[in-house]
């Protein structure tokens, strides 16, 4: 057993179709591929989700490894004023295993407790960039009866050598094999955020340069070539994508990760993928 499943998840608003029961079509094709990918994880029946969210801790120049008992949290959606609240017990032991792997590889990397050193008020906040994927798998999971596996978050860092992400997917993957654990690792993502001049980040016509290039290095197996993407592009386009990708391109590649599926649109001002990748037979 190792990882031989992980995918591309946005978290954008809007996306929940209990919250939302009256999304445009835009958003419901994405909330359709985000549960048929949930319903994929179910399937696969891994022992632990790893999830890379860009909205948790923000810490400067580290990669942060999640080591709290629980996460916890509610969303709410501003338009409808509906709201959900869940939890997800977290995988301390193997989340402590990656942080120790990846300090011994020179990966600039802290392992982050929050609150109490364990038990129920050893917690972190459930940020929008964990909930909303995590919400769709839970549902899948309470719809086929199973329990849920525990999950391990990781809340990458932009201020890093792009390398130390692409090495930290690697150690994922070697380290699903070491413990001989089912592993299914999830890139909380969402795209370009330049899309509208309505928007907070206003337009750049380099928003949609930069989500035609992800999508063509997803549906090509060709996530290597992240490295490359220039740092102007990235400047310019705005998404919070990148970082947790590089980590899946890791992943994809020492694992002999396939594209399967990949949904894109844009519904707002920044563009969602929804894609999952397998092992190649």
């Amino acid at each position: 057993m190792s990882l031989e499943y992980s995918c591309i998840l946005p978290h954008g608003f809007n996306l929940i179709p209990d919250l939302n029961p009256e999304q445009d079509e835009k958003s419901a094709k994405l909330a359709l591929a985000i549960s048929s990918i949930a319903e994929q994880i179910v399937n696969k029946d891994p022992e632990v989700i790893i999830i890379a969210s860009p909205h948790n801790l923000r810490i400067s120049e580290n990669i942060g490894i999640v080591t709290t008992e629980w996460l916890k949290g509610s969303y709410k959606e501003k338009d409808t004023e509906k709201s959900a609240e869940m939890e997800w017990k977290c995988d301390r032991k193997h989340a402590s295993k990656l942080y120790i792997r990846a300090k011994n590889e020179g990966i600039p990397v802290v392992a982050v407790n929050f609150g109490a050193s364990e038990g129920p008020l050893s917690n972190i906040p459930l940020d929008w960039g964990t909930f909303i994927p995590l919400y769709f798998i839970k549902k899948a999971y309470e719809k086929s009866k199973k329990t849920v596996p525990q999950v391990v978050l990781i809340t990458p860092s932009r201020d890093i050598d792009w390398k130390y992400l692409v090495k930290l997917g690697e150690l994922i993957y070697l380290l699903s094999i070491e413990e001989n654990k089912k592993t299914v690792f999830i890139a909380s993502a969402d795209q370009a955020h330049a899309h509208d001049e309505k928007g907070p980040y206003g337009f750049d016509p380099a928003a949609k340069s930069f989500d035609d290039l992800i999508c063509k290095m997803i549906t090509s197996n060709s996530l290597n070539d992240l490295l490359g993407i220039e740092q102007g592009l990235i400047e310019h386009s705005k998404p919070d994508s990148l970082w947790q990708i590089l980590i899946l391109s890791g992943i994809a590649a020492k694992a002999n990760l396939v594209n399967k599926s990949c949904v894109y649109e844009c519904p707002t001002y920044y563009g969602m993928i929804a894609a999952s990748f397998e092992r190649k037979i």
